[in-house]
């Protein structure tokens, strides 16, 4: 019971950090409970349960403050909750060194991305308009534009990596959003809070069909991220742009060297 109590105050110091950018914390959630005892068949189950709430609870926040781009998650995210239902459905299959490897690689890049503050200018509508595979979107004033085939194929196989680690692939659907999208930070947060959840929840529910769920640990620890979550989502709202894309990339680029440190000396 100490070492539950423990990990949920470990885990609402997490949610609260993650969920003021759109992430469910899975990235850490997984090696904290592998390191409590748990094991890789349990780590991934409890941490989908954990994001799944920490993200609903940050989601309300969003959602009151008008932040959230309904139509943009709802053509991003489908192809990320079948494949993520797909990954933790197999994800005893692929070796997990590999998983991490290609993982590792993709943060290094969105991270200095990131850091760089780097944008992409907004196509004009007129030509945006010729062409299918780009759809114009006006939210909250602003405009951006997506290429369709470019975003849906990485979310699809961002999807298939969430659900085989245990994570919701916010981490990398943020800087798909803000640097293929040009998306405004503000909005990426929020919206990709909205696919975070799904995603979890996806990814739980191949978890559950599969393998045996410890629901009193996970629901204990969720409760813990919940109020972390709703914590987050308001410092969030307040926080400016550019700064909280600069956290972003640095919380991105630690993540990652800290799984490629993992790698070199398991």
């Amino acid at each position: 019971m100490t070492t539950t109590l423990l990990l949920a105050l470990v885990f609402f110091l997490i949610s609260t950090i993650f969920s003021m950018i759109g992430m469910g914390g899975g990235i850490l959630y997984v090696p904290i409970l592998l390191f409590a005892g748990f094991t890789f068949e349990q780590a991934p189950a409890i941490s989908l349960m954990l994001i799944s709430g920490t993200s609903l609870a940050a989601l309300l926040t969003f959602w009151r403050n008008r932040k959230v781009d309904w139509k943009l998650a709802l053509v991003m995210d489908p192809p990320t909750d079948i494949m993520a239902f797909v990954g933790g459905y197999y994800s005893s299959l692929v070796p997990e060194p590999v998983l991490r490897s290609i993982l590792v690689g993709i943060l290094m890049l969105a991270g200095t991305l990131m850091l760089l503050n780097k944008t992409r200018p907004v196509v004009d509508r007129a030509v945006a308009d010729g062409k299918w595979w780009l759809w114009h979107r006006s939210f909250n004033n602003v405009s951006y534009t997506v290429n369709l085939p470019l975003v849906l194929t990485a979310t699809a196989s961002i999807g298939m990596l969430s659900g085989m680690l245990g994570i919701t692939g916010g981490i990398i659907k943020l800087p798909i959003m803000v640097l293929l999208c040009g998306v405004p930070m503000d909005i990426a947060v929020a919206t990709s809070t909205v696919m975070v959840a799904i995603t979890a929840l996806s990814g739980l529910a191949g978890h559950a069909l599969s393998t045996q769920l410890d629901w009193r640990v996970g629901l204990v620890l969720a409760l813990a991220a919940i109020i972390g979550g709703r914590l987050g989502s308001r410092i969030s709202i307040s926080m400016d742009k550019a700064r909280l894309k600069k956290w972003f990339g640095i919380i991105i680029w630690l993540i990652a060297l800290r799984m490629l440190m993992q790698l070199l000396m398991p």
